[in-house]
């Protein structure tokens, strides 16, 4: 028989298998967009995107830890995806079964987070889709009125992925977001991973039984800050001399179990920390007015902090009782003095195992070696007298014995990774964790944490108030201090310090104790924090007279919440000429109760020099008693125009006579259309020539006052030179005649 003969028979047994294996799963993506920093998380346990470092990830139509959200834009011609700060993300989970220990028999589940210039596809191999919900959690339901099925005591914003992975362990991971200014610039997710047996996702087939033993969780990100000012100055995210070993550098601020980085220069110079704007002049123009996030294009600070981590069901290690010990580690540890040092009182090794920066060469056959296995600890431990604890709190024996921050590999920053383990799981066993993705503008300066810089251990964060020179010409002494943060920034949570201790506010529903030490938090948020009036849902349209009318109802003043940070005090309305600010267009403040005879707020803006065809950004914010403000979650996109009639009259044909290239601009840049004015929101226009013949039907159906045909008729043809007839008529039966003349 031929091959040919056996393909087709082949390929339907494949898919009918697969249908009944769970392989046949969807890799889908949802986006957190409520907040500040926008994220794209998969139901295969990435996070951004698949991991890669090269030319292909120079552009994103996805969020890629977009922060500040909406910042794409165009710059001398140029488009730009935006502020993005990660190259990927994701979990890895290695293990062994029972009786069968060592590398060659270890088991491995790379969840996202692996590859180099290009990643490597967890989809179907690692990873195996089960589900993924999107829970909105809003105050107002999209009609503006209050939901009754809010949750005070939950984030906004839930999205819950499920995946299984071929080591057998099913992952739920629960990501959160909230629009609140102090807690918009972080996303907090808590993983739960049950050792279950599935490993293709079909949970009516189990595939492992047996105990797993040197179980380890590895949660790795890789960052850049950001994609934006990479491409102002490379043209690309570049990945050589500028993302790994270049320009930006990762810390380790121990208070908080936070990693973060920072871009520390350009082309090696200190002076274009931040990434300055190239351009002089617009950089000038940029800082002052705040256009693009102002004058620096890499001011981020993006990072991830540990809030919880698992030691139930850690491994017993006992280097000196093989009956007792329950884990190849036992072989790797130390004594120091006698004493086992890297074992606490129960036999367990004290966590985290491993807290490494390296390079974005995460491809998976070196990581099965060095990332994730009980015969090295990749990064090393601290020990008594193997550092320097320059100050209060770090000096603390509880860090002895611990995973130790490799400071001298801080330059090369492609990658930073935590794990934890080793444990001992038997089916049904579960282990949690809680992760705070975070960004800030900057760090907290001068604060003196580990990284920075190479073969430097202790390292003061930098400031961005700091000295700019760009091409020899000093552009300012003291950037923040001359130009302020930009308004998109927009709380006294500025850095990524101050963002993070808002994330174990919200994770604990209190202040943080600090140094945190995140084995002692709960397993589970609680998520009791201060809450903002919220804004309220808006309603953007075109006028008659080509004005733009915002109106709103009161919903929001009905708003209760038992920890409400104040009573609704006023509104105000903004304008922006782009999604991410700045929002320095005031169009109005409306105080509480002052609406009109319909019980709603309504607003004109009747700015002349918002003109027909434009686009602008409208929002409405709340805004209480002592000053605090709701979120910008009513952001409106919208082009202005001039709004339907409530009765047709007359319908008029601009330019008439319409003569080729005459420069026609009713609504946009096109000089090859002609404009019907006049019309009612639904109505039908047909066009004839001058012997009768139908040239074109258009279906308006919009509340404008105007549609646009670019003179081509039904059958794909340009219209000839004449006089044309146009007939507009309404599903009431009232009609319009009218003419005009082509000139060609």
């Amino acid at each position: 028989m031929s091959k040919q003969r056996i393909a087709i028979p082949l390929i339907i047994i494949l898919l009918f298998a697969s249908a009944f294996s769970g392989l046949a799963q969807i890799r889908e993506y949802k986006i957190h967009n409520r907040g500040m920093l926008h994220e794209t998380v998969y139901n295969t346990g990435e996070i951004g995107r698949a991991w890669m470092t090269g030319q292909a990830g120079n552009k994103t139509n996805l969020p890629l830890m977009e922060w500040p959200s909406r910042s794409a834009t165009i710059v001398e011609g140029i488009e730009y995806s935006g502020q993005h700060n990660i190259l990927g993300a994701g979990v890895y989970i290695a293990a062994n079964p029972d009786g069968k220990p060592g590398l060659a028999n270890r088991l491995y589940s790379f969840c996202g987070g692996v590859g180099a210039s290009d990643p490597e596809v967890a989809f179907g191999r690692w990873s195996f889709p089960i589900s993924l919900d999107k829970i909105e959690n809003f105050p107002l339901l999209s009609d503006g009125t209050l939901n009754p099925d809010y949750d005070p005591d939950e984030a906004e914003e839930i999205i819950i992925a499920k995946w299984a992975s071929s080591v057998g362990i099913t992952v739920t991971r629960t990501s959160r977001a909230w629009s609140y200014p102090d807690y918009d610039d972080m996303i907090i997710y808590e993983y739960e991973f049950e050792y279950t047996g599935d490993t293709d996702g079909n949970p009516a087939t189990i595939e492992r039984t047996g105990t797993l033993k040197d179980a380890m969780v590895l949660l790795i990100y890789g960052y850049a800050p950001s994609m934006y000012g990479y491409q102002r100055h490379y043209q690309e995210w570049k990945y050589e001399a500028g993302i790994y070993r270049g320009d930006q550098n990762n810390f380790w601020d121990a208070d908080y179990w936070l990693s973060f980085n920072m871009n520390l220069r350009t082309n090696l110079d200190p002076l274009l920390l931040g990434k300055p704007e190239p351009n002089k002049t617009l950089f000038k123009e940029y800082a002052a007015s705040g256009k693009n996030g102002g004058g620096l294009t890499s001011p981020q600070a993006p990072g991830y902090a540990m809030l919880y981590y698992d030691v139930n069901h850690l491994a017993i290690v006992d280097p000196l009782d093989q009956v007792r010990n329950e884990s190849e580690a036992a072989q790797i540890m130390r004594t120091l003095d006698g004493i086992y040092y890297e074992i606490d009182d129960n036999g367990h090794v004290k966590q985290p195992w491993s807290n490494k920066v390296s390079t974005g060469n995460t491809r998976s056959s070196k990581m099965e070696i060095e990332s994730i296995n009980p015969d090295k600890r990749w990064s090393g431990v601290y020990s008594e007298g193997s550092t320097t604890w320059p100050m209060v709190p770090r000096n603390d024996p509880r860090w002895y014995g611990r995973a130790a921050y490799p400071y001298r590999q801080s330059a090369d920053a492609g990658q930073k990774h935590t794990v934890f383990g080793p444990y001992t799981l038997k089916p049904g066993d579960k282990l949690r964790y809680a992760v705070a993705e975070v960004c800030g503008y900057g760090a907290q300066p001068g604060k003196k944490i580990e990284g920075g810089q190479t073969q430097v251990q202790w390292f003061n964060t930098p400031t961005w108030d700091t000295k700019i020179v760009i091409k020899g010409e000093t552009m300012a002494e003291k950037y923040l201090s001359e130009y302020g943060y930009p308004d998109y920034v927009n709380s006294d949570v500025r850095n990524v310090t101050q963002v993070t201790h808002k994330a174990f506010t919200a994770y604990l529903g209190q202040e943080p104790v600090i140094p945190v030490w995140p084995e002692s938090n709960p397993s589970e948020g609680d998520y009791r924090i201060p809450v903002p009036v919220p804004a309220p849902i808006i309603n953007v349209t075109n006028t008659v007279d080509g004005n733009i009318k915002i109106n709103w109802g009161r919903a929001a003043e009905d708003f209760t919440h038992s920890r409400l940070s104040g009573q609704l005090d006023k509104y105000i309305v903004l304008r922006s000429d782009a999604g991410m600010g700045p929002w320095n267009d005031t169009i109005a403040v409306v105080l509480k109760g002052a609406v009109d005879q319909d019980n709603e707020y309504t607003i004109i803006d009747d700015d002349s020099g918002f003109k027909i065809g434009e686009t602008r950004f409208y929002s409405v914010i709340s805004v209480d008693e002592f000053g605090n403000t709701s979120g910008k979650t009513n952001l409106q996109k919208f082009a202005k125009n001039v709004g339907s009639v409530d009765e047709m009259r007359k319908v008029y044909a601009v330019p008439n006579p319409f003569i080729s290239k005459s420069g026609f601009q009713g609504s946009g840049d096109v000089d090859d259309k002609i404009g019907f004015y006049g019309l009612p929101e639904k109505c039908t226009i047909r066009i004839f020539s001058y012997s009768g013949q139908l040239v074109e039907t258009i279906k308006h159906d919009e509340p404008l006052y105007t549609t646009a045909w670019f003179q081509v008729t039904k059958n794909g043809q340009e219209i000839a030179s004449g006089i044309y007839f146009y007939i507009v008529t309404t599903p009431n039966g009232d009609q319009y005649k009218g003419k005009f003349i082509v000139i060609k």
